[in-house]
């Protein structure tokens, strides 16, 4: 059902959006309306933004303040709310029909176009017309009339210069991908509340909407007083170098974030994180670092360790005689922890009812920041006995119980083992940690506070009934960088898609031959649509580890493809349209494709 709803927009959007903005500007009278035609498509594109806006700040509102069918949030009303402003847009559109300047199609020019590029495309491929042709095209002179093959040379020359573009809108499009997991990795707190990842996308939307009418109403009119920027695909390409000055800005920024990020192990290696649980200071003898004092309740991370696979590693403790309370049986320790490649494991040192030191080697450390920001926690439970049962831990924040972890007993026979749980999201905030059993509800109660973008481990260790360790270890620091730093970089790009966008909706329109229109205003659509595949593949590539590196690598592409089509631009001669009729009178050679 899925894919049926998004094949059925698909083929809308396909369907109108070609059609929407090339009847829209069939409206005005050129070229003495020219300067309002201009105005006409920074308005539409205004209207795209505001919807875009909307959709993006009230449906989310809706869809939590309204339960319907059971559930919590009513995602029907998400959906059905769009639909239903289509259906009044379409009602609008209908009862304004008097009003619109209509021409009725005496041909199916599309069809048109598809035969005549086949047929001249295969009388090129035979050679069975003569060889002085210029242009591929006019080898369907012999089948078709010579003003559709002029037009369409006209309209080839228009889509030659769109190959370039979904560079541009692959770049732009990396905002609902790359700059919102950039953005999980900051501090989305301000003035007490907090402004959740995805939430930053609507900048760009907002930021349009502002800028639309400052760009022309002040910067277009003293830009052409200057003589600079005088037709559309100039501005294109200055909003192209804009992109690549808000990705360079986006590659600036992930480099401070990238300062508190950890080091994870790479290849043939391994990270090993040594958690003391006991009362009292231990020295630990490794093969891989020097003697090192572990003293109480502290982690020690060693780093960068050799593994192939599966490495096993010795290690020598000396612990007091008397270590809180513990009597050891002895003053020496060799205990054995196991190294898995490109992980962080973490060994918890531990005492068994034999009174030895006992070591345990829990779950990998995920590092990963959750998508949305928030804090993530596991707890790793100590168990040496079996005296408690049904062992829950419970977090209580300002909203309620967040969650409740359930450790339960050894099914095993084993007594002394950890239990590892899988990590949770909680909202930030200070909580309240209840450790509980069936017999006592209250065993232990700790406040811990868990921050935006931590990753946290609860290590709780029980020995006879009793709770004799808690701990919260921070395994990846908070964000600290806040997010609002994302403004410069989505202004720049806001100010390219101004300039690259309405001006190629503009372009697009006037120099097209009025019976192919939309033909050419498909073409620009259609590179957007190739540009939002190429981030899908970009996406799934993941070329560099470092996601900085990325970043200039895509402001280098947009500035080498901007320099492309600013060659290309200079080839160009543009096409201008008599007032009375629908021939071209063309000021120079275009620069479709040329033969022979």
């Amino acid at each position: 059902m899925s894919g049926l709803g998004l094949l059925l927009i698909a083929i809308g959007t396909g369907g109108l959006k070609p059609c929407v903005a090339a009847f829209g500007a069939e409206q005005f009278r050129l070229p003495e309306q020219r300067a309002l035609l201009r105005y006409f498509f920074s308005l539409f594109y205004f209207t795209i933004n505001l919807g875009g806006f909307i959709g993006m700040t009230l449906t989310p509102v809706l869809r939590k303040a309204v339960t319907c069918f059971g559930d919590d949030t009513c995602y029907a009303l998400g959906f059905g709310f769009p639909a239903l402003l289509m259906v009044l847009s379409i009602l609008l559109f209908v009862l304004g029909k008097t009003f619109y300047k209509l021409k009725t199609p005496k041909r199916n020019i599309m069809l048109e176009f598809v035969q005549c590029s086949w047929c001249a495309l295969l009388a090129r491929l035979r050679r069975r017309a003569p060889k002085h042709h210029h242009h591929w095209l006019d080898y369907g002179k012999q089948d078709f009339d010579s003003k559709l093959i002029q037009d369409m040379k006209v309209v080839f020359a228009i889509l030659l210069l769109f190959v370039p573009l979904p560079i541009f809108w692959s770049l732009f499009d990396q905002q609902g991908s790359r700059w919102t997991f950039q953005a999980s990795h900051m501090d989305g707190n301000l003035f007490g509340s907090q402004i959740v990842p995805d939430q930053m996308q609507v900048i760009n939307p907002l930021m349009v909407l502002v800028l639309i009418p400052l760009f022309d109403k002040l910067l277009y009119p003293l830009c052409e007083k200057a003589q600079l920027l005088t037709n559309p695909l100039h501005r294109m390409v200055i909003g192209g170098m804009t992109a690549g000055l808000a990705f360079v800005g986006a590659g600036i920024l992930e480099l401070v974030l990238e300062r508190s990020y950890p080091d994870l192990p790479g290849k043939h290696q391994g990270s090993l994180n040594v958690v003391n649980t006991l009362p009292c200071s231990l020295v630990l003898y490794s093969p891989f670092s020097n003697t090192r004092v572990l003293e109480a309740a502290k982690l020690l991370r060693i780093e960068n360790l050799r593994c192939h696979n599966r490495s096993r590693y010795w290690l020598t403790i000396d612990a007091p005689t008397l270590c809180g309370s513990t009597h050891f049986s002895k003053e020496h320790f060799e205990v054995a922890a196991i190294l898995e490649e490109s992980q962080e494991d973490t060994y918890i040192i531990s005492v068994n009812e034999q009174r030895e030191i006992q070591g345990f080697i829990t779950d990998p450390v995920d590092f990963r920041k959750s998508v949305t920001g928030a804090p993530k926690l596991r707890v790793d439970f100590i168990q040496n006995s079996n005296t408690l049962e049904n062992v829950t831990v419970a977090l209580k924040g300002p909203t309620g119980v967040e969650d409740v972890y359930f450790v339960g007993a050894s099914s095993s026979g084993v007594v002394a083992h950890v239990i590892v749980s899988p990590y949770i999201e909680v909202p930030q905030g200070v909580y309240e940690c209840t450790i509980g059993s069936q017999r006592n509800p209250n065993l232990y109660q700790q406040h811990f506070h868990f921050a935006l973008g931590g990753v946290y481990s609860l290590i709780i260790r029980e020995n006879h009934g009793k709770i004799q360790f808690v701990k919260l270890y921070t395994m990846s620091d908070p964000n600290c960088v806040n997010i609002l730093w994302q403004i410069p970089q989505y202004f720049l790009i806001s100010v390219a898609e101004i300039m690259f966008g309405v001006a190629g909706l503009e372009f697009s329109f006037t120099q097209a031959p009025k019976s192919m229109k939309t033909v050419t205003i498909a073409g620009w659509y259609l590179s957007t649509a190739v540009g939002n595949l190429l981030v899908i593949i970009i996406t799934q590539l993941n070329l560099f580890k470092s996601q900085a590196h990325e970043f200039f690598l895509f402001a280098v592409l947009i500035v080498a493809d901007m320099v492309i089509f600013m060659e290309m631009v200079c080839r160009y001669r543009f096409v201008q349209l008599e007032v009375d009729s629908s021939a071209l009178i063309m000021s120079g050679p275009t620069n479709a494709a040329q033969d022979d």
